[in-house]
């Protein structure tokens, strides 16, 4: 069997550690370092996205390759099951090295191409470049940070793991706007391919995983992925559930740009304060994501971080922006303390020795909703009255909470189901 399933009392992991690991309780003071070597590459991450398409629409003029060089960063994520092998073949404080070390060298490479006028280059530079973003993700977050906390930290880890991260992500573009204007793009790229060597480095300051044992092909390990994925309790659910939540509330910091920038004219500096409040929002939530109803359940603590989702879609529907604004704020808050719980519902639930390749399934569908968001919204946005654009977000967060709690109450029946027998024979 590949797992058991997990109580969410969170006294201890529902997966046993292998035994080649260090103990967690000598590791914990390393967490820091990569709490900050994340934060690094989440920054970098941030900065390349802004720094990229400016960098190419000055050097080529055209809006069309300046798009496509952001698309082309994200698109690994969908691909991300094929990486999942590749995390679970090899020891992963190696993996998270190496995949910082190839954004960097990468990252690095792109100015000399612009220079060369080889912009078509460059967007394959930049997608292979994503799929270093996406190794190391799924390492740093589901492998290396459960290694160094304490089996009963480990919430509390994932909730100062996801502040640090987020605010990373608040400062990336105050940071890029000030370095772009002080050195100019090529530069401001050469910098942030920095971020990502010394990521690295830092990655060399971490103890040293078990290396595992393959001896299966590639598409036999894609295959256990996806059955190992079908299989354990709690993933295909919780899958659904993030996958219609990511549908309708998934492109909402890209629909407040464009309706703050457009509908309402607002200046390009009060739309950045806005998503950086945003951002600030989701650190917040994550560091109460490990701190409020610590001791409820997972599964439960999952759904009332839904249900505040769902209260902050309502005010997205006001005619006031101001009340919008605070509406997202709160939406982002909702999601921070999400991330957090379920996090630590995914590391408690999912082997280690298959952890990477389902995961990286997870992911390919919740970040497929994601996409699907922001044609989704991108339609609504249209919409004449704001008690429709974002009437999307709010339905398929409500369905969201009443799928969540329609399927622990179908579970707590089925439960009782099995008890009553074994009662009526004991007496």
């Amino acid at each position: 069997m590949d797992s058991t399933d997990s109580d969410g009392s969170g006294a201890a992991p529902a997966v046993s550690r292998p035994p080649g690991r260090p103990p967690a309780q000598k590791t914990w003071h390393k967490f820091w370092l990569l709490t900050s070597a994340a934060s690094a590459s989440e920054l970098g991450n941030t900065f390349l996205h802004l720094a990229m398409p400016w960098t190419i629409l000055a050097s080529t003029g055209s809006p069309l390759m300046a798009a496509l060089s952001l698309g082309v960063q994200y698109l690994p994520f969908v691909a991300s099951p094929l990486l999942g092998a590749l995390i679970d073949g090899y020891e992963r404080r190696a993996v998270f090295m190496v995949s910082e070390l190839v954004q960097g060298v990468l990252v690095a490479l792109t100015p000399f191409l612009l220079m060369a006028d080889q912009v078509e280059l460059v967007l394959l530079v930049l997608l292979v470049a994503g799929c270093g973003t996406v190794t190391s993700n799924l390492t740093s977050d589901f492998s290396l940070l459960p290694m160094l906390a304490p089996e009963d930290r480990v919430t509390e880890a994932y909730s100062r793991f996801g502040a640090a991260t987020e605010l990373a992500r608040c400062a990336g573009p105050a940071v890029a706007g000030v370095v772009l204007a002080a050195v100019g793009g090529y530069w401001a790229l050469w910098i942030d391919a920095a971020t990502f060597l010394l990521t690295a480095l830092v990655a060399l300051a971490l103890p040293r995983g078990e290396k595992p044992v393959v001896e299966r092909g590639f598409l036999r390990m894609q295959a256990e992925g996806f059955r190992s994925f079908r299989r354990i309790k709690g993933v295909p659910r919780l899958t659904l559930v993030l996958s219609v939540y990511n549908l309708g509330a998934g492109a909402v910091p890209t629909v407040i740009l464009v309706l703050a920038a457009g509908t309402w004219g607002w200046s390009s500096g009060w739309v950045g304060v806005v998503l950086a409040t945003g951002a600030a929002g989701s650190a917040l939530g994550s560091w109460l994501g490990g701190r409020v109803w610590a001791d409820a359940p997972s599964e439960r603590r999952i759904g009332l971080w839904f249900a505040v989702c769902a209260v902050a879609c309502v005010a997205l529907l006001a005619p006031w922006e101001a009340v919008v604004v605070l509406g997202f704020c709160a939406l982002m808050a909702g999601e921070g303390g999400m991330n957090v719980t379920t996090s630590e519902y995914r590391f408690r639930a999912i082997p280690e020795k298959v952890s990477g390749r389902v995961n990286a399934v997870m992911r390919a569908f919740i970040l497929g909703g994601a996409a699907l968001s922001s044609l989704l919204l991108g339609w609504s946005v249209t919409l004449p009255e704001n008690v429709l654009r974002f009437a999307p977000a709010l339905v398929t967060s409500a369905v969201a909470v009443l799928l969540w709690a329609g399927v622990r109450s179908a579970r707590g029946a089925s439960r009782a189901g099995r008890e009553v027998p074994e009662q009526a024979q004991g007496a």
